[in-house]
């Protein structure tokens, strides 16, 4: 059975980025993929937002990626 562990502002983060720039499942189903991952081993929070939208790069198209790391402040260097 896969879990999801991870802390109410990395939850907060994430809904607010379905709502307001995901907007592809594919895009969902690789938060999930990720979120999944990184907290097989105890609680994420905030500290592996960076690596979820780098993970989500990888996978998808990078133009809409591109728009969520400026809209949230982050750089091209993740």
């Amino acid at each position: 059975m896969d879990i999801i562990k991870l802390d109410v502002p990395l939850f907060i983060r994430l809904l607010e980025l379905a709502r307001e720039e995901i907007k592809d499942d594919a895009d969902i189903h690789d938060v999930a993929e990720i979120v999944t991952k990184l907290s097989q081993p105890g609680v994420i929070g905030m500290e592996q937002y960076n690596e979820i939208i780098g993970f989500m790069s990888k996978q998808g198209d990078n133009s809409e990626l591109e728009r969520i790391r400026k809209l949230s402040g982050m750089n091209n260097n993740g």
